[in-house]
């Protein structure tokens, strides 16, 4: 069996863990966690490759204040990141490829994000540190030999936290029974995780023609869409409101390079919130209510 390297797929990880699911008895995987690799210092990841012979490497491990700690290397989260980064890319020259997954931060959040491609990389530079290390990331895939970037712009995934992720909050609120209160309505380009873990394999065994990739849906989707599908989903009817009128900005993207490339069968959307709703109705007694909203208040 050949072998991969998943970062992030700790007892905390989220994309992380789903791969190394996926991937079980099909690769032989190695999945340190934080505290027995720390990314950020690039001599312990050198020699965790002269130990380990590594064919592939996915990472997923991104910079979280309360998961790192005190005895990495740094704790600040745009010099993390880039570290994280930088130490397994000075190994390039030991695999055959690594995927990472950007951030349409990339392309700054601090104004609309609309129907961007690929090649509207650069036009701006992201304002906050999340979008500055991804950009910079992409800046140096782009011109490596074999480090690719799956972009993603949100992501629906049954184990994300309904504290991060906005498809999990609304489910969360409904399972028990709790008002769909949101910030402010907003349009996506979200994007089954399932079918992320399509393409990365599939990447593995061909020749890609890029080095970043918008991973997209087809249609562009509203908070209040999804909130529509979670409420028929439901059993409780639950109250929908946004506690701001109008549309944030919008964060969506163009998929024709991943779609030419991989030609996936995406998922119905309406069927990815029920993968959602089903795994935290079947979870809801973990829920933490006072937590719900933390990220948004």
């Amino acid at each position: 069996m050949e072998t991969i390297l998943i970062t992030g797929a700790g007892p905390n990880g989220v994309t992380g863990r789903l791969f190394k699911d996926y991937f079980t008895n099909k690769y032989n995987l190695l999945t340190p966690s934080s505290k027995e690799l720390d990314l950020t210092n690039d001599i312990a990841v050198s020699e965790y490759f002269d130990k380990n012979a590594i064919d592939y490497v996915i990472h997923c491990a991104t910079f979280r204040q309360q998961s790192i700690s005190s005895s990495h290397l740094v704790d600040e989260e745009l010099e993390s990141n880039l570290r994280m980064y930088y130490s397994l890319a000075m190994q390039s020259h030991r695999f055959k490829k690594m995927i990472y997954f950007g951030s349409g931060a990339e392309f700054d959040k601090s104004k609309p994000i609309c129907n961007v491609s690929e090649e509207d990389f650069g036009n701006s530079i992201p304002k906050n540190k999340y979008g500055l290390a991804k950009y910079i990331m992409n800046t140096h895939a782009l011109m490596s030999e074999n480090i690719y970037n799956f972009r993603l712009f949100g992501t629906i995934c049954k184990y994300e936290r309904p504290t991060k992720n906005v498809v999990s909050n609304i489910c969360a609120k409904a399972v028990l029974g709790l008002p769909l209160s949101l910030r402010q309505n907003c349009r996506f380009s979200f994007i089954d995780i399932n079918d992320v873990l399509f393409m990365v394999e599939k990447a593995f065994s061909s020749v890609l023609h890029y080095h970043d990739y918008n991973l997209a849906t087809n249609e562009k989707i509203y908070i209040s869409d999804i909130v529509t599908i979670v409420q028929e989903l439901s059993s409780i009817k639950t109250q929908s409101h946004f506690l701001k009128s109008g549309y944030n900005f919008e964060y969506t993207a163009r998929n024709s390079r991943m779609r030419d490339e991989f030609r996936p069968n995406l998922s119905n959307i309406k069927e990815s919130v029920r993968r959602v709703y089903d795994y935290i109705n079947c979870h809801k007694e973990s829920i933490n209510i006072s937590e719900l909203d933390s990220r948004w208040r």
